[in-house]
C-alpha cells in the first residue's frame, strides 16, 4: 500500500511541473526579460570602478610657450613669446579626454609694401587627447604619461598697419595635431605638461602676392607651437 500511494503521488505531481514550463508558441518565450543578460561583463564593471576610484574627471590647465611659423609666412612673422594658454579638460575614461580653451599670441614684422605690422592671434580651441597605455613599458615612459592630441580652432587675427594707419581683422578655421607628456607633480592633483603641435591655418589671403616686393611670393605655411602648462585635477 505504501508503494502504491507513492506512485499515485508522483503521478499527481507530474502535470504541475509540466505546466510551469513554457509551451511552444507561448508568448512567454518572447519576453525580453525571461533570459536577462547584463550589458557589461566583469571587465567593464571593474574598469568603471577603477576609474571612479583612481580616475581624473575635470582639470584646468594654465600654460605658456612659443608660436613659430614656417614656410613663407615664417619669413614675415617673428616668434611669439610668450603665448598664453588656458584650457578646461574633461576625462571620459582613463585614455580619452576632451578640452576647450583659448590662447593668445603676438607677432610682428616689417616688410614692404606695408612696413611695420603688429599681428595678434586669438584662438578658441576644441581638442581630443588620447593617452597611451603604458602598463607594459618602462617606468620612464609610464612616468611621462604620453598622449596624442588633435583638434580644431577658430583663429581671429588683428593686423595693425602702422605705416598705413589702419587695422585689418579676419578669422579662419585651423586644424592641428601633436604629441604631449604629463609628469605628475602631485598624483591626481597637479601635473606638469609639455606639448608640441603643428597647426594648419587657412587665411583667405594666404595665396596673395602682397609681399612680392620683399621677395615673399605668398603667406602660406604652418604654425608650430610648444606649450608648457601646469594642470590642476578635480
Amino acid at each position: 500500500m505504501l508503494f502504491i500511494s507513492l506512485l499515485v503521488s508522483l503521478y499527481l505531481l507530474q502535470p504541475a511541473h509540466a505546466a510551469d514550463e513554457p509551451q511552444p508558441g507561448s508568448t512567454e518565450l518572447a519576453n525580453p526579460f525571461s533570459d536577462y543578460v547584463p550589458f557589461e561583463d566583469e571587465y567593464d564593471v571593474d574598469e568603471d570602478e577603477r576609474f571612479m576610484y583612481f580616475g581624473r574627471f575635470f582639470a584646468v590647465s594654465l600654460g605658456t610657450g612659443v608660436h613659430q611659423f614656417g614656410g613663407n609666412i615664417g619669413k614675415l612673422y617673428n616668434t611669439a613669446l610668450p603665448v598664453l594658454d588656458f584650457r578646461l579638460i574633461y576625462f571620459f575614461d582613463f585614455r580619452l579626454a576632451g578640452s576647450i580653451g583659448i590662447s593668445s599670441s603676438a607677432h610682428a614684422f616689417n616688410a614692404q609694401p606695408n612696413g611695420p605690422v603688429e599681428v595678434n592671434l586669438f584662438r578658441f580651441n576644441a581638442d581630443l587627447k588620447y593617452y597611451f597605455d603604458t602598463k607594459n613599458v618602462g617606468a620612464a615612459i609610464t612616468a611621462a604619461n604620453p598622449y596624442i592630441i588633435a583638434g580644431v580652432s577658430q583663429t581671429y587675427r588683428t593686423q595693425v598697419f602702422q605705416q598705413r594707419g589702419d587695422i585689418g581683422k579676419d578669422r579662419t578655421l585651423a586644424v592641428n595635431g601633436g604629441l604631449g607628456m604629463e609628469f605628475a607633480l602631485k598624483p591626481r592633483k597637479t601635473s606638469l605638461g609639455i606639448e608640441g603641435r603643428i597647426h594648419q591655418m587657412y587665411f583667405k589671403d594666404r595665396f596673395d602676392e602682397e609681399y612680392l616686393e620683399s621677395g615673399i611670393p605668398d603667406t602660406t605655411g604652418n604654425m608650430y607651437s610648444v606649450i608648457t602648462s601646469v594642470i590642476f585635477f578635480f
